[in-house]
């Protein structure tokens, strides 16, 4: 019978999961210890100082940062926000090929409601596609690694060719504070990208350049110096609340869903991910709202009783058809790795795992 945590809904479903004497996960307690010295819900005015700073800095520049814009809730919240300081934002979006018809019109409409500057990065397909297929035959769990790690390289790259150092994240602890590690891995492991794609690619990577280890822990942050700020952070962040704003504010549309905006993430998250490898990666970020107040765990475990995608049969065929139409996946290899039980572990492939975990302790010695 399957245990379920008396604070949030994370369960011993293919977990690494531990229950206290109340039935309480350590999930969910170590985010709540987290969460205090991350999300700093009351801290609009470190937030302005942090800004001023960066305007101060760049006052001689054109732009006072660069912004990654998705078309999800995260960027387009964030842009709004700084855009109420007046912040001279460069909105990059990347394009990797899997824009959903609604994030493409929230960035364009963004960019117009708020003024900004836009800039796209349109990702060589062949090689982006390559990529993704190599990590569905590879068969390991973060099957979302290509877009992640391809997406941040191309962002900082860009940030740094423009001499701009100040680079903005959506990115935020108080809906992500819950993700199991046994449920994916490091994405920025370039190392452990370019051995899959070594393996299971039919095409070098000619223009998609992954980060080296070297890039990630030292050029970016202490030689280039490129700051990454999380305004998310600072301020008490409500996702829902966020949707509405934006709705009544911009005329932001909703795509249904965390990472949705992406058709292959919304295939990855809704049916690979649970189907073949039973990780039902929904319970996470409904935890995540638990933790940081912004959703009952009732209402959360109502909602996890349907799911709303793999009940929509036309989308879900819809997504299945343009993922292997674009890999070049025919349909019977891809049922067949769907429903061979085959699951393969990131470390089968050559990482730098050992090195970044012996860098973070010895960052948490110096911190000490």
């Amino acid at each position: 019978m399957t245990k379920i945590c008396k604070k949030c809904v994370m369960d011993d479903v293919n977990t690494k999961i531990e229950f206290d004497d109340s039935g309480v996960c350590n999930y969910c307690r170590d985010a709540r210890q987290m969460l205090p010295k991350i999300w700093h819900k009351d801290g609009i005015k470190e937030l302005e100082k942090i800004i001023d700073e960066m305007k101060e800095k760049n006052k001689n520049n054109k732009y006072d940062c660069v912004l990654g814009l998705s078309g999800g809730v995260d960027s387009c919240y964030t842009a709004y926000l700084l855009s109420k300081y007046n912040v001279r934002m460069l909105a990059v979006h990347i394009d990797g090929g899997w824009n959903t018809d609604v994030s493409t019109r929230n960035v364009e409409l963004l960019c117009k409601k708020l003024n900004l500057e836009l800039h796209k990065i349109v990702i060589n397909p062949e090689e982006m596609y390559d990529l993704q297929k190599a990590y569905f035959y590879s068969e390991v769990v973060n099957q979302d690694v290509p877009q992640d790690h391809i997406f941040f390289s191309e962002l900082y790259r860009f940030a740094l060719k423009n001499k701009i150092k100040y680079f903005i994240s959506g990115g935020n602890f108080s809906s992500e504070c819950i993700l199991p590690q046994c449920w994916g891995f490091n994405a920025m492991d370039g190392r452990n990208l370019k051995d899959i794609h070594k393996k299971y690619g039919s095409i070098k990577l000619k223009t998609i350049k992954p980060l080296s280890f070297f890039e990630i822990y030292f050029k970016i942050p202490y030689i280039d110096r490129l700051k990454k700020i999380r305004p998310l952070d600072y301020i008490n962040y409500n996702k829902e609340n966020a949707i509405k704003e934006l709705h009544k504010e911009l005329g932001f549309e909703y795509y249904g869903g965390k990472h949705c905006e992406s058709v292959f993430t919304r295939l990855y998250q809704n049916y690979i991910l649970p189907e073949k490898y039973g990780i039902n990666k929904t319970k996470a970020h409904y935890s995540s709202l638990i933790v940081s107040g912004q959703m009952k765990r009732g209402t959360a475990l109502e909602l996890l009783k349907k799911n709303e995608y793999t009940d929509n049969e036309e989308l879900k065929e819809k997504d299945i058809l343009e993922f292997i139409n674009k890999t070049g996946i025919s349909r019977e290899e891809f049922d067949r790795i769907m429903n061979d039980g085959v699951i393969n572990k990131h470390e089968d492939f050559k990482n730098c795992k050992k090195l970044t975990n012996f860098l973070i302790r010895l960052r948490n010695v110096f911190r000490k």
